[in-house]
């Protein structure tokens, strides 16, 4: 029998405005804006378009700032209004209701070259880019600015013809400043007692309602835990919560958690259980008279349909889920679960990217699951163009690329057979898999092997290509996609018995002792989840790598996380170290910056976890005797997964 989704497909009314179902894209940064101006492009309308075309019932925007002191205050540009409108109108085309989220990011504002943070202390704050700031404390006398900049926002937005405000109380933005004893150290009427606490957040809600009146929604998005010593705790919430919804002024309040002090409960990874934080919606929920958002890891529709069924919320944001899979509600209603590609938790594109893009000035999001984002309104993207002439194509490699590559091929018209060295699909996501917390990576192979099944994709698993097999199957195209292996640094000493690489480790092939050290200069997450697994088998551990720091390519909210795991658990964190010679039971190495040297003694095991290198010598063979050949993946260049699946989508949709 087919799923039933009863309260997931049901509307619900918020203030004056009624949403088609109970799904929510919650507010956040994709970074498709004008870079001078912060208004909205034909990238973002045509982002939001596939959500709501997917047939989702809500959808808010991403942070947009509103005080020109601390941000850019895009609600005083020429050209918002005409911005915002022809957004609203596009998304209104499919059903889905737009609401604009008003904010500031106060002491988290800061970053180079950016004004100076204000905050209601002068508190140490880290900002986006996981740097420490001491903010400008806001003046009694400034605080009205920053609230007439809330009610001003408010009313652009309705000019523009959104549906609602969600005015962004969660995170650590300006608004929780001023809530949260951790970060409201003042001593005049705005701080100290919850009462003067909660001042600056009950004029913003009042002056809000004011400009906009009743027929328009007003919603907050809240962190119910900040998960920070001397923070705002549940318990503390709830209280809040009440104080908020007693106003009768606010129409919905979406519940999150943390700060950036405490990222991984903001944006949690795939080491969070799914529904991580749905328990704080729950409890919100039971003090409050107004409908409730639950988010952490809401990853598929049957989930979404339990938290409803289970009154732990109104209504459920999954944003992620969305973004690796825009049709998950149209695709839930038709009864095709299995189509849908689930969010893995990896981070890497969505989070991974705001966070480096914002320090390296790089282009917006992207999906491990879908390269499809923020290209949703190029050729042959949003909507994939059929195949001019039909080919028989050969792709080799079972690893994301291929997988991906044979994807959009064969959905494209042409006949696909795909060959893969090992016994199930997936490549080097299975061996991550098999570290602990990892196992979301699974859901990354079950995907793809229902879409080969039903793209009638050719499967030959075990088996090794050689250039001739090639010239026997004789196909009209070939795309190279065999990935990498392990690389091996030039050490002495490293072909010692006793020297294993990281997929002898995690695949049970290697016999480890009980002392070991491991030579993480991969900056990834390979050497920190292969940590992680070997501490969890009992062995002292003690992680080295080149770096100013482990994991520096590894996401914030993953780093934070792994490195918690880490501590826990006894293992030894040694950054800035070269390994200079492995002699028998020492590992012999030198701190880079004052040269001096140390010798590990008694190290029973050696493991080399420095990422991997191309595995394309087959590519070369072919190259040159093919008339048409593409290589993709770790075999163009050893990368993210992320990184794979697009050139995966991006050679299939060339071929």
């Amino acid at each position: 029998m087919a799923q039933e989704f009863k309260n997931l497909f049901s509307p619900i009314r918020i203030g004056p405005m009624t949403v088609p179902n109970r799904i929510v894209s919650s507010a956040h940064h994709p970074l498709f804006v004008n870079i001078l101006t912060g208004l909205p492009t034909d990238q973002m309308v045509n982002y939001w378009v596939a959500k709501a075309k997917g047939g989702i019932g809500m959808i808010e925007t991403y942070l947009t700032t509103t005080h020109a002191k601390v941000e850019q205050d895009i609600f005083s540009r020429p050209g918002i209004v005409d911005a915002f409108k022809k957004a609203a109108d596009a998304v209104h085309e499919h059903g889905t209701k737009l609401i604009c989220q008003i904010a500031n990011s106060g002491a988290q504002a800061g970053g180079y070259d950016m004004p100076a943070a204000w905050a209601p202390s002068a508190v140490l704050t880290p900002d986006g880019q996981g740097h420490l700031n001491c903010p400008h404390e806001i003046t009694k006398e400034e605080i009205s600015g920053f609230v007439e900049a809330f009610a001003h926002a408010a009313t652009v937005a309705r000019e523009a013809g959104m549906d609602g405000v969600q005015i962004h109380g969660a995170h650590g933005y300006l608004f929780t400043q001023f809530m949260s004893p951790s970060t409201n150290k003042r001593t005049d009427e705005y701080g100290g007692s919850l009462e003067n606490r909660m001042r600056f957040p009950l004029e913003v809600i009042e002056a809000v309602r004011t400009a906009v009146g009743d027929d328009f929604v007003v919603g907050i998005r809240v962190s119910a835990d900040e998960f920070v010593p001397g923070g705002i705790t549940l318990d503390d919430f709830l209280e809040m919560a009440t104080i908020m919804d007693r106003t009768g002024k606010l129409d919905y309040m979406s519940v999150s958690a943390g700060t950036y002090r405490s990222i991984g409960t903001a944006i949690d990874p795939m080491y969070y259980p799914l529904n991580s934080f749905v328990y704080c919606a729950a409890a919100v929920k039971q003090v409050v008279d107004i409908p409730v958002v639950a988010r952490g890891r809401i990853q598929d529709p049957v989930q979404a349909e339990e938290v409803l069924a289970n009154n732990q919320a109104d209504m459920v944001s999954m944003v992620r889920s969305i973004i690796a899979d825009p049709e998950l509600p149209n695709k839930a209603k038709e009864g095709r679960l299995d189509e849908i590609a689930k969010c893995i938790g990896c981070n890497e594109a969505c989070w991974g990217a705001v966070y480096f893009i914002r320090t390296l000035g790089l282009r917006g999001i992207s999906c491990t699951m879908n390269p499809t984002i923020g290209k949703e309104g190029e050729p042959g993207w949003g909507e994939l163009e059929p195949a001019a002439i039909k080919k028989r194509v050969m792709v080799i490699g079972g690893g994301p690329a291929g997988l991906e590559a044979a994807r959009v091929a064969a959905r494209r018209g042409h006949q696909v057979s795909l060959y893969e060295r090992g016994s199930e699909l997936g490549g080097q996501t299975l061996i991550a898999a098999k570290a602990p917390g990892r196992d979301g990576f699974l859901d990354l192979g079950r995907y793809y092997t229902h879409q080969m099944k039903l793209l009638n994709v050719d499967i030959h698993l075990n088996a090794d290509v050689t250039a001739e097999m090639v010239k026997e199957q004789n196909p009209d195209a070939v795309i190279v996609a065999t990935g990498s292996v392990p690389l091996i640094p030039d050490i002495p000493g490293i072909d010692g018995d006793h020297v294993v690489d990281v997929w002898q480790v995690l695949n049970g092939e290697a016999k480890v002792g009980d002392n070991v050290v491991v030579i993480g200069d991969d900056d990834q997450m390979q050497s920190l989840s292969t940590a992680d697994f070997l501490a969890d088998e009992g062995k002292k551990v003690e992680l080295l790598c080149w770096g100013y720091y482990h994991g520096s390519k590894v996401e914030p909210a993953t780093r934070e996380a792994i490195y918690q795991r880490l501590l826990q658990k006894g293992v030894i964190l040694t950054p800035h170290t070269i390994v200079n010679e492995i002699s028998g039971n020492t590992v012999v190495t030198m701190d880079r910056f004052t040269n001096e040297e140390r010798r590990i003694e008694g190290v029973d095991t050696v493991v080399v976890a420095c990422g991997g290198r191309e595995d394309n010598a087959l590519y070369y063979n072919l190259k040159d005797q093919l008339e048409e050949i593409y290589v993709a993946g770790d075999a163009n260049g050893v990368r993210k997964v992320h990184n794979a699946t697009m050139e995966g989508a991006t050679v299939g949709r060339e071929v």
